[in-house]
């Protein structure tokens, strides 16, 4: 075969174009996406929980509590609060609204809503959060039968719950499903199941509910303690009129219906609050195990912040670590269970108290007493009362913001007298301090002082100073205390706010813990029944003061316990800082002697814990209109609740190292100042004013004290000024305080500085015979010139001897004259002594006949007389000496 003339062309390389490239990349890329997303939900769905139908039904393990070395101390099991009905006995205006809204395509979706999930996705993108959710009703109930962390936020979970949604589908009819959810959903209040909340919330069953009832249970899914009607009435009334308006949009209700429930009162919780102080809790199978209110407030912890459910804490088989110091709780629960450190009570009815010891480097509260006689989860004082403070709130919102404004140190000087503001309500506020009634004012005082005492006018008067916006923002944000905006008054100053002792313990641990602030908690951790971590607390630590401002807040407070109104807390020689604090009567009892709550807030380097103490309601009318009994008769911060304190931190600190003082940071200055201007001493401050204080570095006063001012009175009349006829003046130091009202009685240490305002009348009157007789006459001859005029000093007397002693001057010289004492005895002519060689000095006794002189005023004058001659020289200026009985 004859071979080809046509040599053979290279073969070309395939070419691909830009277009086809990236098509292939993004293919690629896809298909490794789904390869990837096909091998986690494979992982994710071999983590499965096994099915099992009879967790349905519920299957429970005790969970268990331990302290904080690790040590068991109680078991929970409880009996739930959960009341199961059947589908027919579910009223449809409950199915419907349930569905309309939390899953409105519930009759449709085979468990999960593909639907559903894609508009979730959609809306999470547009508004760049997570927070929207994709779960069906048969989702909630596979995650809360079947789960076994059901508040873990983890994807795998995600597919998890779906795996087990549509197998509940396939096993269940959408009645049964639903059935299943109601009976079993968590609606706060440790209440299961609709029929159960029904009871909890409104006192009645299913059938009888009305439109809003309805839906304020089906806002509780979603949030059940944000939207609790006993704790957030605000919150649940807001929820309850976003599900109404669903249940309009769905012709569940009309919207005339709509108009008349929206407003509807919370009348059932409302009578719970004031008869019982809220719902009834779940009742644990036993309360035999040890520190029961702390044991309770764990449990709300873990319900609150961590949102598990009763049936979780009591049933889950959890392990429980928490931060209860069992040294610290027994001694708290003995001192609660000794009737000896309570006053007594009133028509059988107890005082009762509350107590919260906090450690203040951790924010671990090592101990927690909320009552005298416990009732299963009853009512906690130590948190759920929010009382009155008192003077307690002053080192929070007063004293430690003014110190961390600066310009301000503990010797700042205010004046304690009357003082008026606007009241607000077109009246005004006269604030007075406790004993202004039976000790008066008390004038130009230190902040150290005010502390010490506890003065209100001074505290309100440095709150206005400051400004009322900054003390408040510093008490809420920088120590945390649950301030409303109505607080924001310049009463705030003297505690009318409402505190519970758990909020008063974390805020004085800032001022123990040098101006670091650490978050209070009462959980380590918790394990699941595996042992696998699921809840481990973030604890956050903030430096919210200068530590120049804890020392000095410190330091002011350590004064109250070593000299003012908390001697009583004293331990030893420790570091002991403390503020007392009582709550005033309400208006109906003006007129009686009392107050409604006593406070004692202490605090060493190691721990910080207060104790409140008073009647659960505080004073009312009784049905007859007269004022009631239950408020507390010479109870004081500084009695029974200091009382209580120290006991129990005297058990805390036993076997730790004495430490004596706080820590001084550096910055810290000390210098002298004027106790009655808060200023340098000037020349004129009298000694008994100047004082040693410290201060921050920058704040010690750098002006010197204006206070001080110099007058002359009359020596005859020290408390008149001098007149021009006055024949002897003495120079004294008063205060001058133009401002004060003259009608205002002043303190008695500022008495004798006070300015007379009277000039004394002409001497003439007053001793007519001085006058006459010790100016020489006009028609004698004048005395001989030639001779010096000597000059007396101040008289000296010796009342054993009756002897008189008179410096003179004697100028050289002057040796060879003697001298002539002219005295004027009272009532009686002037006499005269001559007396030679006076060296320097006249001596001479006033006695007479050897008997004493007599009381009154004695004048002395003298002159020279020269021995050769009768002539006497001029005289001398007059000497005053007045004698007493």
């Amino acid at each position: 075969m004859p071979s080809s003339n046509n040599p053979r062309r290279p073969q070309r390389k395939k070419r691909y174009s830009k277009r086809r490239i990236i098509f292939l990349s993004i293919t690629s890329f896809i298909s490794l996406i789904i390869a990837g997303l096909a091998i986690f939900v494979v992982v994710a769905a071999a983590g499965t929980p096994k099915w099992n139908p009879s967790l349905l039904n519920d299957t429970k393990q005790s969970s268990h509590v331990y302290d904080k070395d690790g040590v068991e101390f109680a078991v929970l099991h409880g009996y739930e609060n959960r009341q199961t009905v059947e589908y027919s006995q579910i009223p449809d205006l409950v199915k419907k609204t349930f569905i309309a809204v939390e899953d409105r395509r519930f009759e449709q979706h085979f468990g999960v809503d593909p639907i559903r999930i894609v508009g979730s996705a959609l809306n999470d993108i547009r508004t760049r959060s997570t927070k929207e959710g994709a779960s069906t009703i048969t989702i909630q109930l596979a995650r809360n039968a079947f789960i076994a962390d059901p508040t873990e936020k983890r994807f795998t979970r995600k597919i998890q719950e779906a795996i087990l949604a549509i197998q509940l589908e396939r096993e269940y009819t959408k009645e049964e499903i639903l059935t299943f959810y109601l009976n079993r959903i968590f609606l706060g209040e440790s209440s299961f199941g609709i029929q159960a909340a029904a009871k909890t919330y409104f006192g009645k069953d299913l059938d009888k509910l009305t439109p809003a009832e309805v839906a304020l249970l089906a806002g509780l899914p979603q949030a059940p303690s944000q939207y609790n009607p006993y704790i957030h009435p605000d919150s649940a009334k807001a929820r309850r009129t976003i599900v109404l308006g669903v249940m309009r949009d769905a012709g569940i209700i009309t919207s005339q219906e709509y108009d008349q429930e929206k407003d509807a009162p919370f009348t059932y919780v409302e009578a719970m609050k004031e008869s019982r102080g809220g719902a009834q809790k779940t009742e644990v199978a036993s309360v035999s195990y040890k520190f029961p209110y702390f044991v309770d407030y764990v449990i709300e912890e873990l319900e609150t912040n961590y949102n598990l459910t009763p049936d979780q804490i009591f049933s889950g088989g959890l392990r429980i670590y928490t931060t209860v110091n069992p040294k610290i709780q027994t001694a708290a629960e003995d001192a609660f269970a000794d009737s000896a450190n309570f006053p007594q009570g009133i028509n059988n009815t107890k005082v009762e108290g509350a107590l919260t010891v906090v450690e203040p480097s951790t924010g671990e509260i090592q101990a927690m007493v909320g009552g005298r006689d416990y009732t299963p989860r009853g009512l906690n004082r130590a948190w759920q009362s929010k009382r009155q403070p008192g003077s307690t709130i002053k080192p929070l919102v007063v004293y430690g913001p003014a110190i961390e404004k600066g310009g301000y140190f503990p010797g700042t000087v205010l004046d304690d007298m009357p003082v008026s503001y606007n009241g607000g309500n077109g009246k005004a506020w006269t604030p007075t301090n406790f004993d202004t009634a039976t000790k008066g004012w008390k004038g130009l005082i230190t902040m150290r002082h005010a502390v010490e005492q506890s003065v209100n006018i001074y505290a309100v008067k440095l709150l206005d100073l400051i400004g009322v916006d900054y003390g408040w923002a510093f008490g809420k944000n920088n120590l945390g205390l649950p301030l409303e905006p109505e607080d924001r008054v310049l009463s705030l100053a003297l505690g009318t706010t409402h505190v519970s002792t758990k909020d008063m313990a974390a805020a004085y641990g800032v001022y123990a813990n040098n101006g670091v602030s650490v978050s209070d908690h009462a959980i380590v951790k918790v394990e699941d029944s595996k042992g696998n971590t699921v809840i481990t607390p973030k604890v956050t630590k903030n430096r919210v003061m200068k530590e120049t401002t804890a020392y000095i807040v410190n330091s002011m407070l350590r004064s109250v316990v070593t000299s003012g109104t908390g001697v009583s807390a004293q331990i030893g020689n420790w570091a002991v800082a403390g503020k007392t604090g009582t709550s005033s009567l309400p208006d109906n009892l003006k007129n009686k002697t009392g107050n409604t709550d006593a406070w004692f807030a202490g605090y060493t380097p190691n721990y910080a814990g207060v104790v409140w103490m008073g009647y659960d309601s505080n004073p009312d009318l009784d049905k007859n209109g007269t004022p009631g009994p239950y408020y507390l008769r010479s109870v004081y911060g500084g009695s029974f609740p200091a009382q209580i304190w120290k006991k129990v931190m005297t058990a805390a600190l036993k076997d730790l190292p004495v430490q004596t003082q706080f820590e001084q940071p550096s910055g810290i200055v000390s210098g002298s100042f004027d106790t009655k201007s808060g200023l340098l001493p000037s020349s004129l401050t009298p000694s008994e004013f100047v004082a040693t204080e410290i201060a921050a570095q920058g704040d010690l006063p750098t002006k010197v004290s204006d206070v001080w001012i110099q007058k002359e009175v009359d020596a005859d009349n020290p408390n008149m000024l001098a007149s021009p006829n006055s024949h002897n003046t003495i120079t004294k130091t008063f205060l001058n305080l133009p401002n004060r009202d003259p009608s205002w009685t002043w303190p008695s240490n500022e008495v004798p500085y006070k300015p007379p305002t009277e000039t004394a009348p002409n001497n003439s009157a007053i001793d007519p015979i001085l006058d006459s007789a010790l100016v020489p006459p006009q028609d004698e001859l004048p005395p001989d010139t030639s001779l010096p005029t000597p000059v007396l000093g101040e008289v000296n007397y010796d009342a054993k001897t009756s002897r008189v002693t008179i410096p003179i001057s004697n100028p050289p010289g002057n040796e060879k004259y003697s001298v002539i004492i002219h005295i004027q005895r009272p009532g009686q002519p002037i006499g005269s002594i001559p007396i030679s060689n006076p060296k320097g000095a006249l001596s001479f006794s006033l006695a007479i006949n050897d008997k004493a002189p007599t009381p009154g005023s004695y004048y002395f004058r003298a002159s020279y007389k020269d021995p050769k001659k009768s002539d006497v020289g001029p005289s001398s200026n007059t000497v005053k000496l007045i004698l007493t009985d």
